[in-house]
């Protein structure tokens, strides 16, 4: 039998040049990374920062604590003032400080997101000094004034963070409201997880339905009692069917779904259960959590 050497010596060939090369790329990496540290280290030496070295490779300092701050948490909103600056002092990037314009960004977990990767170290209304290895920042790619490579120092100023399910809990408290259900909704639009707050006001006689068509009256509002809608004092009722295909936002529609003929209920959640981060028009604004007073008035064939 005839062995075929020509291939055999082709692929050990191929191999051991892939080899050589791969080996090559992890030890370019790995001088990349000792250099990064190195150079870390000088800086810190140099400006006698007293650091903390993050589980991600991140060296941090908080230069003004609040230890009751929350910290940043997935479908969160963030405001913030930075300055991001190389090592040798020259600034590259920053917020618009002098007009008071944070740069804000919806909190959706993206592991390209350079903020998301400090944020974690720090609670809200805290400021803080950053040190990052070229791997957290950018890695090998060039920027303007910033070569590839680099470590990078970001200074965050101020943080705000908005969670509107946090909002929610407090408007709740405040106004000694009992929540008679509070059920979770992955939000059709954002994919997180959002809260239906369920209050029973007047219990219902009959349970609905499929199939069948509810008639509706409500009124819906925003947190501060601006009313956005409302089919009260009108002649017609909004239709709506029992467990078909009905054009209403996620946190209305799974509201109506567990009421009554005859029940009477408040119905309280988020913008990614209602209009989003977009708004509808110009009476309900971006990220705005709604609160909707809705009655089953009548229950009828199609």
């Amino acid at each position: 039998m005839k062995i075929r050497l020509l291939p055999i010596l082709l692929f050990g060939i191929l191999f051991i040049s892939l080899s050589s090369c791969l080996s090559k790329v992890t030890l370019e990496d790995d001088i990349i990374i000792q250099q990064n540290e190195t150079k870390i280290q000088q800086y810190i030496s140099a400006k006698k920062l007293t650091t903390q070295k993050g589980a991600n490779g991140v060296y941090y300092t908080i230069t003004k604590a609040n230890p009751n701050g929350r910290i940043i948490a997935l479908g969160d909103t963030v405001r913030l003032h930075y300055v991001i600056s190389r090592l040798d002092d020259v600034k590259i990037d920053s917020s618009s400080i002098k007009k008071n314009q944070p740069f804000a960004f919806f909190n959706n977990g993206s592991n390209t997101n350079i903020f998301l990767k400090m944020l974690p170290y720090m609670r809200e209304g805290e400021q803080a000094t950053f040190i990052l290895p070229s791997t957290l920042a950018g890695d090998s790619q060039a920027f303007p004034n910033l070569p590839a490579n680099s470590p990078v120092r970001c200074d965050i100023s101020y943080v705000k963070i908005y969670s509107e399910e946090a909002t929610i809990d407090e408007y709740i408290a405040k106004n000694k409201i009992n929540v008679t259900e509070k059920v979770e909704l992955k939000s059709s639009t954002t994919g997180y997880t959002n809260y239906l707050r369920y209050i029973r006001v007047k219990d219902g006689a009959a349970d609905v339905i499929t199939g069948k068509v509810a008639k509706l009256k409500y009124t819906g509002r925003l947190l501060n009692g601006y009313v956005f809608d409302s089919n009260i004092g009108k002649t017609d009722s909004l239709n709506y069917t029992i467990g078909g295909n009905n054009q209403l936002v996620q946190g209305f529609a799974t509201g109506v779904a567990k009421m009554k003929l005859g029940e009477k209920a408040t119905f309280i959640f988020a913008s990614g259960l209602g209009y989003g981060r977009t708004g509808s028009g110009n009476r309900v604004p971006a990220e705005s959590t709604l609160i909707f007073d809705v009655e089953m008035v009548a229950l009828k064939d199609k």
